[in-house]
């Protein structure tokens, strides 16, 4: 006799109210920078100048504690 493979309904639930919860986030998140760049859009900006990072990142906790 062959047992058939089931699926937890409640769990199934719990992750896809949990996965609709992190993608809703994440919309309000693209939004919001969306909101950004759209405002730099309408003050003239066509490039955004962003300093570069240092590889290591202990270097730049050095950094900002010694400022």
């Amino acid at each position: 006799m062959t047992i058939m493979p089931s699926l937890k309904v409640e769990d199934n639930i719990k992750k896809i109210e949990h996965a609709i919860e992190e993608l809703t986030q994440e919309v309000f998140r693209l939004q919001g920078s969306l909101r950004v760049f759209k405002g730099f859009k309408e003050a003239g900006l066509t490039d955004v100048d962003i300093p570069e990072q240092p590889q290591d990142p202990d270097v730049a906790t050095e950094e900002s504690t010694q400022e």
